[in-house]
C-alpha cells in the first residue's frame, strides 16, 4: 500500500513538462504528420470525448491544388503544362509527370514546398495531436 501512496504522491505533485519539451513534441508530431501526408495517408486523431480532427490526404491535395493554381499565371510556365501532366500520368510516364509537376510548382525545391504546405496545415493541430498521443499511451 505504501508503494501505491508514493506513486499517487509523485503523480499528484508532478511538474508540467518544460516548454521546450512540449515544443519538441509538437515539432516531432508535425514532422511525423508531414511524412504521413507525403505518403498519401491521413493525419487524423481523436481525443477522449471529442470529435475527430486533423488533416486528411484529400485536404492536403486540395491545398497543393490551390498552391499550384496560384502558380499558373507566373512567367516561365508552359500553357500546356496541365495537359502534359495529365497525359504523362495517364500514360504512366512518371519522369514526364514529375517534370511537369515540378514545372507547374515553379519553385526551386518542389519537395520542400510540399512539406511546407503540409506543415502549415498540421501546425494548428499539433498541440491537440500531442495530447491525443499522450492519452493513447495511458
Amino acid at each position: 500500500m505504501g508503494a501505491l501512496r508514493a506513486a499517487q504522491f509523485e503523480y499528484d505533485n508532478r511538474m508540467p513538462p518544460a516548454v521546450s519539451e512540449v515544443a519538441d513534441a509538437e515539432s516531432t508530431w508535425i514532422d511525423d504528420g508531414i511524412a504521413e501526408l507525403m505518403a498519401r495517408r491521413d493525419v487524423v486523431f481523436q481525443r477522449r470525448m471529442r470529435p475527430k480532427q486533423g488533416v486528411t490526404y484529400e485536404r492536403f491535395a486540395q491545398a497543393v491544388d490551390e498552391f499550384v493554381m496560384g502558380q499558373l499565371g507566373l512567367n516561365g510556365i508552359s500553357n500546356s503544362v496541365l495537359g502534359r501532366l495529365v497525359l504523362a500520368a495517364r500514360c504512366k510516364v512518371t519522369s514526364d509527370a514529375a517534370a511537369a509537376a515540378d514545372e507547374i510548382m515553379s519553385v526551386a525545391n518542389p519537395e520542400s514546398a510540399l512539406e511546407e504546405i503540409a506543415r502549415q496545415l498540421l501546425t494548428p493541430f499539433a498541440k491537440e495531436g500531442v495530447l491525443a498521443q499522450a492519452e493513447e499511451a495511458q
